[in-house]
């Protein structure tokens, strides 16, 4: 039984560490993987992954995925037919895959600075892929640039056809960049920072050139809320650098025709939130009858009378996937319409001005909102919210007792978390396997890290 139990511990470990590359693989690679996790994990923890000292920060999470459960089958009988109905069932998976993975970091099976290593080693091939893709052409698989009209380019490195290395990038090397301090042990803390300083210039080249607009933003943030945060004397070393980091990228944009064209379309397609709340406010009864028949406004005869409607801009379409975000979440504003509404019940609105159907609504704050309602929502911010008061009241208190954790992971942590729940941030589904499976890792390790000092105080 020890060999049996020895074995399951050690493939965890293994499963764990892989995930980064998991990430890299694809949808198909981190299910399998996060499934692995589950099961070998229930098998090894059994009851002790729902011991816990605070009960009623489990209770709040588990409310959130009841929440997402109960709305998703309440519209799929009361409402209308959900054929994403069975994916609230297997949303439940997450649940379980944090409780693993707080289960590794509580008994420290897990070496978190390892992780942070991983983390680092993966970004840094693919920056360099990126890069070298950039100069000759093609990376080394052979991908070529992926050029559009006008002369818009995006770098995707290995990622081929698809759009994601920037949001990749943003992911992992925020993480991995703290790696720096176990991986360049040198007595003189100034060495340290400035090879910490070196790899945030690679990893934000890569980016850059990788052609993914919000993955570039986020990362500014992160550089200039890292500088705030971090409490000890170096912090004058780190706003300096970041207030010069950001002046240089504004030159390097001014000076850039085709970063200009990029962020200029960018800046004129960020929502106006006057020009959203004023669409919302606006009763349109001479379209009612084509409400719920699927009919766009610009196919209708309406549509040719601007005297009664007025027609924004698309740019992006960020403003009118916000608007019908926002209308279908006044539609249901408790529990929201069940999980990836969004794109089924999109066409309900398309027949009024300003609306558009897409998969989601390009933003975690709306599209949780649009699926599980206020309910929802302040489930997961409660739950969000504290893990990330208690970790900074950790890491600001330095407590050596705890932990054996460095102060490293706690930023590394904070900051993921605070960037990926970032309200203005446009981005992917919350739902998806990439983000969820990526945000409940991060949210797993930092229960972990949270709940080490009760199970301490215990012993």
């Amino acid at each position: 039984m020890t060999i049996s139990n020895n074995y399951f511990l050690k493939t965890l470990q293994f499963l764990f560490y892989l995930l980064p590359v998991c990430f890299v693989l694809g949808n198909l690679a981190i299910n399998l993987t996060v499934f692995l996790i589950i099961g070998i994990g229930s098998i090894y923890y059994k009851k002790e992954l729902f011991k816990m000292q605070k009960y009623y920060l489990f209770y709040i999470l588990l409310f959130f995925f009841l929440v997402v459960l109960i709305s998703t089958y309440f519209n799929y009988f009361f409402v209308k037919e959900n054929q994403d109905a069975i994916k609230s069932l297997l949303y439940l998976r997450y649940l379980f895959f944090l409780l693993v993975i707080r289960a590794l970091v509580i008994n420290h099976h897990i070496n978190i600075n390892y992780f942070l290593n991983i983390c680092f080693l993966v970004s840094f091939l693919i920056s360099l892929d990126i890069i070298i893709q950039s100069i000759i052409g093609k990376n080394i698989l052979g991908n070529s640039v992926i050029e559009f009209a006008g002369g818009i380019k995006y770098h995707t490195g290995i990622f081929g056809s698809e759009l994601i290395a920037g949001g990749f990038l943003f992911m992992f090397s925020t993480i991995g960049i703290f790696a720096i301090f176990n991986i360049f042990k040198i007595e003189r803390k100034i060495i340290n920072i400035i090879f910490f300083f070196i790899f945030i210039l690679f990893f934000l080249t890569a980016i850059i050139l990788s052609g993914n607009r919000m993955p570039l933003l986020m990362f500014s943030f992160f550089i200039i809320l890292f500088a705030i945060i971090y409490k000890k004397k170096e912090k004058i070393y780190f706003f300096s650098f970041a207030v010069v980091t950001i002046v240089s990228l504004s030159f390097i944009i001014l000076n850039s025709q085709n970063l200009i064209k990029r962020l200029g379309s960018f800046y004129e397609g960020i929502p106006n939130p006057v020009l959203i709340v004023d669409e919302l406010k606006k009763d349109y009864p001479n379209l009612k009858k084509y409400e719920n028949s699927g009919l766009q406004f610009h196919n209708l005869k309406e549509f040719k009378s601007t005297e009664n409607y007025t027609k924004y801009p698309f740019y992006t379409g960020h403003l009118s996937i916000y608007i019908t975000s926002i209308d279908l979440f006044m539609d249901r504003p408790l529990l929201g319409g069940g999980i990836k509404s969004f794109r089924n019940n999109c066409s309900n609105k398309v027949h009024l001005p300003n609306r558009v159907c897409e998969n989601h609504p390009h933003n975690f704050i709306l599209e949780i909102l649009n699926d599980t309602g206020l309910i929802g929502l302040l489930s997961i911010i409660c739950f969000v919210i504290f893990i990330l008061f208690n970790n900074y009241k950790d890491y600001r208190l330095n407590d050596q007792e705890k932990l054996k954790i460095s102060n490293w992971i706690y930023l590394a942590i904070i900051l993921s978390i605070c960037m990926h729940f970032f309200p203005i941030k446009s981005t992917g589904s919350f739902f998806s396997t990439f983000n969820s499976s990526f945000i409940f890792l991060i949210l797993g390790i930092s229960l972990g890290i949270n709940d080490l000092k009760y199970k301490k105080a215990s012993k």
